[in-house]
């Protein structure tokens, strides 16, 4: 199977390395700088638990132009690079090619298409802590790790050879036509801890402590607008973020606010921002979204591009 991973980062290094070490050969990893030039050089490096490892990719590039058609293609970029790289799969993109987004965010599967009409794109969450320590060499955290996949009347069946791959390369994945109320719980948690963690510039623990009637708030909008587009979230689902939100490490911080910090393009708008258009669209009260989400424009912070 010729798999491409589009965002060899934390998350995406971490499945191709996974993919080769279970013994496919035809894995490509699209990466950038020094990263890239490590992993050519001297491949990739993975700390995993106790465990230690290198793997070489058949292609390290920062261009997939001559790779030709691939039959999985896994994006794992930031939401605010995901145009520019749908736009570099032009050469490697058919009807046979699956197209499997892991961003921060929900709905990708529409975007997809929009470039590719004929792929067969998926939609996609995955939880997981893993960073770059050092160009070349990928870090994954304690043993959280779950991976879901598919779309809206998705039969596993028809992905057979994906889900055997999956099988033997990762610790655990879930297939399911379910995809869409799998990515809202998730988004539940990362949209408005992302809000209030980059706002008041504080860990999670602390917003915990310090703001949780404000962060109740945001998950009643977040749960309301997913029960307009369908998505069953409830009260359960908004106290086990809230559980999960008083189990975090103290000092954790969530990814937007560390772009924010670092200088780099932040995923304002695929967290927050969506929240407030796709509300506002839907008819919904996001008030609360709307004035963080207004801050977060306002400031100007390193890395926050308007639009």
């Amino acid at each position: 199977m010729k798999i491409m991973i589009v965002g060899a980062g934390g998350v995406g290094g971490y499945l191709g390395a996974r993919f080769i070490r279970a013994g496919e050969e035809a894995v490509s990893l699209v990466a950038r700088g020094a990263h890239l030039e490590a992993i050519r050089q001297e491949g990739l490096q993975i700390e995993d638990a106790e465990e230690r490892y290198t793997v070489h990719p058949a292609h390290v590039l920062e261009d997939p132009a001559g790779l030709g058609i691939q039959d999985l293609i896994l994006l794992t970029l930031k939401a605010t690079d995901l145009e520019t790289g749908l736009e570099s799969l032009r050469s490697n993109v058919s009807e046979r090619t699956v197209i499997l987004p892991l961003l921060n965010g929900v709905e990708y599967r529409p975007r997809i298409l929009q470039h590719y009409p004929r792929a067969d794109a998926l939609e996609g969450c995955i939880y997981i802590l893993s960073n770059i320590i050092e160009p070349g060499v990928i870090r994954k955290k304690g043993e959280i790790f779950r991976l879901c996949w598919g779309k809206e009347n998705f039969d596993p069946a028809d992905y057979a050879a994906i889900a055997r791959l999956f099988d033997r390369s990762l610790p655990r994945h879930k297939p399911t036509a379910d995809i869409a109320f799998e990515q809202w719980r998730k988004f539940l948690f990362i949209s408005p801890m992302a809000a209030l963690t980059s706002l008041y510039k504080i860990s999670m623990d602390q917003v915990y402590k310090e703001h949780r009637a404000q962060l109740r708030r945001l998950l009643e909008e977040t749960t309301a607008l997913a029960r307009a587009k369908g998505i069953p979230l409830g009260d359960k689902e908004i106290e086990a973020t809230l559980a999960q939100a008083s189990k975090v490490l103290p000092g954790a911080k969530t990814s937007m606010q560390l772009d924010l910090e670092q200088g780099k393009p932040a995923e304002i708008e695929a967290l927050v921002g969506y929240v407030v258009k796709e509300g506002k669209r839907l008819g919904m009260d996001v008030s609360e979204m709307e004035r963080v989400y207004k801050h977060l424009k306002a400031e100007p912070l390193p890395g926050n591009h308007h639009e």
